[in-house]
């Protein structure tokens, strides 16, 4: 049952980071409890999910490489990039070592992009969905009306 319950999840993309579904325990479910913490409805067992089991590892070794993360953790190295990559991980100031900016390959500490390129890479898409509402007939009455303007006067 287990195994059916994994694919489901899996099928749904619900399955990141090796969310515990199942108390390992008692068999009953896991509710999360925040920051990769779950914990059983039943008999309150702790679990951890792969974000969980990293941050623990890391609040007790501040500066461990990834190397060393994922041999104490059982967590992949693929995952902690990927961490490091959404931002829900930064690798820590007195590192040697940096990732590069998508980009213009500056150093960056967390995220995918530099600040410079983030905001470059939102004004672009700003701009780009400004030329599309005007290419559709969209003008700034209208703009205006949606920001909660009137749009009808009482004539009495």
């Amino acid at each position: 049952m287990e195994k059916k319950i994994f694919k489901r999840m899996e099928a749904l993309g619900a399955n990141s980071y090796n969310r515990p579904y199942i108390c390992q325990e008692c068999g009953g479910v896991m509710v999360f409890k925040g920051v990769g913490e779950y914990q059983c409805e039943d008999c309150s067992a702790l679990a951890y999910d792969d974000y969980g089991k990293v941050r623990n590892y890391l609040e007790a070794f501040p500066g461990a490489t990834t190397s060393q993360i994922s041999e104490k953790t059982g967590v992949s190295q693929k995952s902690i990039r990927l961490m490091l990559k959404e931002s829900r991980l930064e690798i820590s100031a007195e590192s040697k070592t940096f990732m590069k900016c998508e980009i213009c390959g500056a150093n960056i500490r967390h995220g995918a992009l530099c600040e410079k390129c983030e905001a470059a890479y939102h004004h672009n898409i700003e701009e780009n969905e400004r030329a599309k509402r005007k290419m559709a007939g969209y003008s700034v009455e209208k703009e205006k009306l949606e920001k909660g303007e009137k749009r009808f006067n009482r004539t009495e």
